[in-house]
Order: structure tokens, then C-alpha cells, then sequence
């Protein structure tokens, strides 16, 4: 039997790497093991539409994993795995023994460090219950987004229309910086006329409130009123239940593979946004991509690699983010290491291709 995805929540490169599996000939037992009450869904969404029920962004039915037969099984965590037994161990107690391991952990939100990060109406972004309890919070109130990335701005922008008032507090020059600075002043601009205030370096000092937050006080010492504060920070890895066994992490925590997505240790694979794997098309040996084509590609290739067979294409990465579901900016390569750049188009009009060369 083959077991996936111990102790997180089920995301697209499981999904892809069950589907290719099958699709490639395999006819070993699959076991998917998650936390949450639902199978993999499409979390790209949840900072878009808060307001989208589980039940209608899944990605596969349950007749998908049942024709498949593909045992998911719902509310569950690992809390250890021994691997010269090839059995893991769960929280109720009971083991489960596995023939390979796919880890498809995914990653779990960075949380708030500053005095009052605990109060209620403080939340992080990763599950349906998240963003469907953030969309009935804001409802009429004022809302600050920590972080100024990809998802506090883009649920910033799906809680216009919901919230009585949205401020992004961003640490950096611009939002979006992966971006650049040029790109992520157009989007400010947008933000702003759509109502959004965007702070830029700025920085949380502390959380307001008894019970529940009421404010946010700025390093510059500015404070907002707040009902509902969203921190989009980045995300961690959840492996520190793998520190101590023979699986290589790096020095960030992210479980090192090769190019066919083997870890150190024997058996035991893993794919998505908790690796670091090679790039082969840009030389680089190891690289951390927190995106969701790049977790599906994972999945799919896994599909193909760990039944023998050779993958069909080379990975390329890919993403996309949406604003107001009115503009937003796709990207496709790897600017790593990047000497200069060349823009076709007006970037003032978000009509523009951004080409990276070394």
C-alpha cells in the first residue's frame, strides 16, 4: 500500500499524483491521509472567493477516488513515521503500514510573533473554514491584511464589496515585490483607487484589543482600527515531525528530493510547496516553489517517475494572481539569478510582456 500525505492538508500535488499514477498503469493500494473534513480542492481560490464552499471547489469526486480505489481518509494526522519499519504513526494511536511514502505536506501560513497575535478576529490563510470565517467576519467592518505578497492582496481585493474597510500594511517598497517595484506601484495605484488603502514600509508592532483585536499599531506608530486582521506572510514548512529521521531538510526546513522527487531516505518521496527540487532547465539544484502549476506539475511527473516510466516534459513554472477578478499578471520561467530584464508594452496599463535574461 502507498500512503500520501501524512499530517497536512490535501492539495493539488496529490491530487495530480494520484490521477497520473493510475493513469500510468499503477495498481497499488493508495492511501491519502489529510487533517481537513474534505479531499483535495482547489485552495487557489479560497483568497479570491473566501466565500466558496468546499464542496464546490474539489477538485476530484468522491466516485473519482472510489473508481480509482483510492481510500481517503478524512480528519486524520501523522505524528510520526518510522521508516526502517515503513509504519506510521497516528494521533488516535493506531499505525499504518505503507509500502512507499509521498509526502505532499503543503505549506502551513506563517503566523504573527507580535503581542497580540493571539486575540480573536486574527487569522492566517490555508483552509476552506479559513477563508469562508474570514468572508462572515469582515462583513461591514474594518479589515487590515499583514503582507502585502500574493495573498494578502488578493484577499484584500475579494473582501472590497464586503468589508466596510481594507488596508494592506506591506514591509517592502512596493506590494508584490517578486514582481518589481515598477509592477507592484501599478497595483498599488489600482488598489488605491478601488478603495484599498496600501501602506508600504510599514510593519505590525502589536495587536490592539482585550478579547478581540480592535486595532494595529504600526512601528511608525500609527494605528488602524481593525475587526478582522489577516496576516499573508509566507508560509513554513511543516516538517519539524521529520527532524531527527534520515530525511535530508534544508536549512530552511524543506525536504530536499532529486530530480524524481526521491528524499534520503528509502521508499519515501515527496512533491509541492514543502520541497526543494532541482530546475533542470535553469541548471539550479535545488529550489523552493510555492505555487500551485508547480505543486500539479510535481504530482504529475511523480505519477510517471515512481512507475518507471519517463516524464513526458520538463517542468517549466508557472503562476497567476487575480485582482478584483478584473487585472492581474501571469509569469512563466525562473528570474533566479537574473542579469537584466527588457519590457515589450506600458506596465501602466498592465499591457506589457517582462522578459528576464542572464
Amino acid at each position: 500500500m502507498w500512503s500520501m500525505n501524512p499530517n497536512s492538508a490535501l492539495g493539488i500535488s496529490a491530487a495530480a499524483f494520484v490521477e497520473h499514477a493510475r493513469l500510468n498503469g499503477c495498481p497499488t493500494p493508495i492511501t491519502m491521509i489529510t487533517e481537513e473534513e474534505l479531499p483535495p480542492y482547489d485552495r487557489v481560490l479560497l483568497s479570491k472567493k473566501p466565500t466558496a464552499e468546499g464542496k464546490d471547489i474539489r477538485l476530484r469526486s468522491d466516485d473519482f477516488y472510489k473508481e480509482n480505489f483510492i481510500n481517503v481518509v478524512t480528519n486524520a494526522r501523522v505524528t510520526g513515521v518510522d521508516l526502517s519499519r515503513r509504519k506510521l504513526q497516528l494521533w488516535t494511536g493506531d499505525t499504518m503500514q505503507y509500502s512507499k511514502l509521498v509526502l505532499a505536506l503543503g505549506g502551513a501560513p506563517r503566523k504573527l510573533t507580535c503581542p497580540g497575535a493571539d486575540l480573536k478576529n486574527v487569522y492566517t490563510l490555508r483552509t476552506v473554514s479559513e477563508a469562508n470565517a474570514i468572508a462572515a467576519q469582515s462583513a461591514g467592518k474594518h479589515v487590515v491584511c499583514i503582507g502585502g505578497s500574493f495573498i494578502g492582496m488578493e484577499i484584500a481585493s475579494s473582501l472590497v464589496g464586503i468589508a466596510e474597510s481594507v488596508t494592506v500594511v506591506c514591509n517592502t517598497d512596493e506590494p508584490l515585490p517578486a514582481l518589481g517595484p515598477d509592477i507592484g506601484c501599478v497595483i498599488r495605484n489600482r488598489f488605491e483607487a478601488k478603495g484599498v488603502r496600501v501602506l508600504v514600509k510599514e510593519e505590525a508592532a502589536c495587536l490592539e484589543g482585550g478579547d478581540v483585536v480592535l486595532g494595529v499599531t504600526l512601528k511608525s506608530g500609527l494605528t488602524l482600527a481593525a475587526d478582522v486582521v489577516i496576516a499573508g506572510i509566507g508560509v513554513v514548512p511543516p516538517t519539524d515531525w521529520l527532524k531527527g529521521t534520515c530525511i535530508e531538510l534544508d536549512e530552511r526546513g524543506f525536504i530536499k528530493v532529486d530530480h524524481l522527487f526521491r528524499t534520503t531516505a528509502d521508499w519515501v518521496y515527496a512533491i509541492g510547496d514543502a520541497v526543494s527540487a532541482p530546475l533542470p532547465l535553469w541548471d539550479i539544484e535545488s529550489l523552493n516553489i510555492q505555487h500551485f502549476q508547480t505543486a500539479q506539475a510535481h504530482g504529475q511527473l511523480l505519477g510517471y517517475s515512481i512507475v518507471g516510466r519517463p516524464y513526458p516534459t520538463q517542468l517549466v513554472p508557472f503562476f497567476w494572481t487575480l485582482f478584483f477578478f478584473e487585472f492581474g499578471v501571469r509569469f512563466a520561467g525562473c528570474a533566479q539569478g537574473s542579469s537584466h530584464v527588457i519590457v515589450h508594452g506600458n506596465i501602466a496599463d498592465l499591457n506589457f510582456v517582462k522578459y528576464y535574461f542572464k
